[in-house]
């Protein structure tokens, strides 16, 4: 099965952010299993709005805020993202890279206050 290549079209709106990874099997030091998150590391892809109609059919669960992530990195759901002082939280995935080179996400600002200049 042919692959479809989306990399050219990405890296054409490639932006660069800071990636924290959701990590499991952390422990506190009464050995109790916690959630959290790993330190912050460099990632990339396109960062784009959502289209209006995906906003208007969600009914509230996504806002103007929000926005959709193409990349090629394989992330785990929960993780945070920081773009231009912009907190997000990664609520969706959309899995590609069986017929294509990228995976698609589904970014949920935690700062629906400040958009950070983003329309």
């Amino acid at each position: 099965m042919a692959m479809y290549a989306f990399k050219r079209l990405i890296d054409k709106y490639n932006v660069s952010f800071d990636l924290q990874r959701k990590a499991e099997g952390r422990y506190d030091d009464s050995g109790e299993g916690v959630e959290g998150l790993s330190d912050p590391e460099p990632g990339n892809g396109a960062i784009v709005p959502l289209p209006q109609s995906l906003i208007y059919q969600s009914g509230g669960a996504l806002t103007q805020y929000d926005r959709n992530l193409y990349t090629d990195l394989d992330i785990p759901l929960q993780s945070k993202i920081n773009y231009k002082d912009v907190h997000y939280t990664i609520v969706s995935k959309t899995p590609f890279s069986d017929y294509a080179d990228f995976n698609l996400y589904v970014l949920k600002s935690d700062d629906t206050q400040n958009s950070g200049g983003l329309s």
